[in-house]
């Protein structure tokens, strides 16, 4: 049995103190199984005494290529518990994406499902790298060839596990920069227990909540509110894929409290009550908490009205995490604002020279974070490059107001932001260019009613060549991510380009441009 755990403030402790004094309550609930908060943390300990044994130490990198599940939580817990760094991958990535951070994060291990283990094979090929462990978290049988079945690890018997320090690495959380190459941000297991810690006062969290967990576990945010309501000893309600009717129906039967979404979630549940025969009763929710993307003001007060008056509007990013919330009684009072800094996060709006610039006045946002990253992966210049001092540079622009109430109005990059997810438009035009009959391309985020932006193709054509939407469509899906695909395709005769041969984009979206 580990000790000591109560003297440091680490990711793998956090079911330990409602395992002692609550071990039946129900910890971790998927609606088809449960886990009692004793039964988390004894699979939890014997999951990472199995990684230890398998000799996954310090600095080792082990990932999860899953689904919202119960068996993504236990690896989060153990990996951290043992002292190796967690590092996701997204459920929906393919093997060209996969291949990218595998090169980068050479993982030691690879948690997934019997169906994902082709692509990760393809992924592993693809990036040249030794094959990797990879455990099945729902296979039954004997391993087979480089993989064998969680349920193996989980009868493991309980050993002595390394000591952990909040200092130590917990997470290495991709994300991509603006050349469109992953980067991952290593952050500490003290950095999220603080996120965990403010973010647990801040929202008036306890133990007679009940979680629904909609977004995906891959997002810092996701993840994070996971292991929020799991320390101060609440239940989470695990859904695998987001449904609007679904979501809805289990609030008003499970009486859930809690619950984080992205404005795209919003949109369609309140699209699901105005063709609903009869009104859904969602008195239960404490805390509707949204993030991502700016939630127009028509949708916010449909969403005050519709589903919860306790909505919380708060900012962050995967290097930065949470930085500021907008608070129930300011969502119509600031409606444009994206709230007030948490606490120990202090906000600046830095200047061309770095100084910091009166109320009002636009610039970029930094932040001084307990919460934030330490540095990127491998990546030393770049790391020292986004740092002044204690400041992190989120690269977003915006402005405080009088009350200190930050407003963004836009971005120093050209990230779409789609259904609350950040997308890069240089991986996508990547893609893009690799079809036989595209000479060159750029891509845009255009308005979108539902999801906040859509992907815009603006593609010009190999003479004597034609393209669809759909045949565009359909060759991104061979390397992307469904998401990632452009929604809409416009073919133009070239594309506008600057002194120094890069395309201006903004003229892109200008009424009088020249078409094919």
């Amino acid at each position: 049995m580990t000790t000591g755990l109560a003297d440091e403030l680490t990711v793998g402790s956090v079911p330990r103190h409602a395992a002692r004094i609550m071990a039946t309550k129900c910890a971790l609930d998927d609606g088809r199984r449960q886990l009692t908060f004793g039964e988390l943390d004894e699979q939890v300990e014997r999951l990472a005494s199995a990684l230890v044994a398998a000799g996954v130490g310090k600095g080792d990198v082990v990932c999860a290529y899953l689904p919202n599940c119960i068996e993504y939580v236990l690896v989060v817990l153990a990996v951290a518990r043992a002292g190796a760094i967690f590092s996701p991958i997204n459920p929906r990535f393919k093997a060209f994406e996969i291949a990218a951070l595998l090169r980068l994060a050479r993982p030691r291990m690879i948690f997934t499902t019997t169906e994902r283990i082709r692509t990760i094979d393809e992924a592993t090929a693809r990036a040249q790298q030794p094959a990797t462990e990879l455990i099945v978290v729902d296979a039954s049988g004997g391993p087979e060839g480089a993989s064998r079945p969680l349920a193996q690890m989980l009868e493991h018997p309980v050993r002595p596990l390394p000591a952990v320090a909040e200092a130590d690495y917990f997470s290495l959380m991709f994300t991509s920069g603006t050349t469109g190459e992953p980067k991952g941000a290593l952050a500490t297991h003290r950095a999220r227990m603080l996120w965990v810690l403010n973010a647990a006062i801040q929202y008036g969290l306890n133990d007679e909540d009940r979680y629904l967990g909609t977004m995906p576990q891959v997002h810092s945010a996701g993840l994070t509110f996971t292991l929020i309501h799991l320390y101060v000893g609440a239940t989470v309600r695990i859904l695998e894929h987001f449904e609007p009717v679904v979501f809805l129906d289990i609030v008003e039967r499970e009486q859930i409290s809690s619950s984080l979404t992205v404005p795209t979630m919003l949109t369609m549940m309140l699209e699901v009550l105005d063709k609903s025969p009869r009104p859904y009763a969602l008195g239960s929710l404490k805390r509707l908490v949204t993030c991502g993307s700016p939630l127009p003001l028509p949708t916010k007060r449909r969403v005050l009205e519709r589903i919860s008056k306790q909505l919380y509007d708060y900012y962050g990013s995967t290097e930065s995490n949470s930085m500021t919330v907008l608070k129930p009684r300011d969502q119509l009072r600031k409606p444009a604002s994206v709230g007030q800094p948490f606490t120990n996060v202090e906000i600046v709006i830095a200047g061309p020279d770095g100084r910091a610039l009166a109320p009002n006045q636009t610039g970029e946002v930094w932040c001084s974070n307990p919460s934030v990253m330490s540095s990127y992966w491998d990546r030393p210049e770049e790391s020292t490059s986004v740092f002044t001092g204690p400041w992190f540079h989120t690269g977003d622009l915006g402005y405080l107001d009088e009350e200190g109430f930050l407003y963004l109005v836009g971005r120093s990059t050209d990230v779409i932001i789609s259904g609350g997810v950040n997308l890069y438009p240089i991986e996508i035009e990547q893609v893009v260019t690799l079809h036989p009959a595209v000479l060159d391309c750029a891509v845009v985020g255009i308005s979108d009613a539902k999801w906040g932006q859509s992907i815009k193709a603006f593609v010009v054509l190999r003479d004597g060549q034609s393209l669809t939407i759909t045949e565009l469509q359909k060759h991104c899906l061979e390397y992307l991510a469904d998401y990632k695909k452009p929604r809409s395709l416009e073919i133009v005769k070239d594309l506008p380009k600057n002194a120094g041969g890069k395309t201006v984009k903004s003229a892109l979206l200008e009424p009088k441009r020249r078409r094919a």
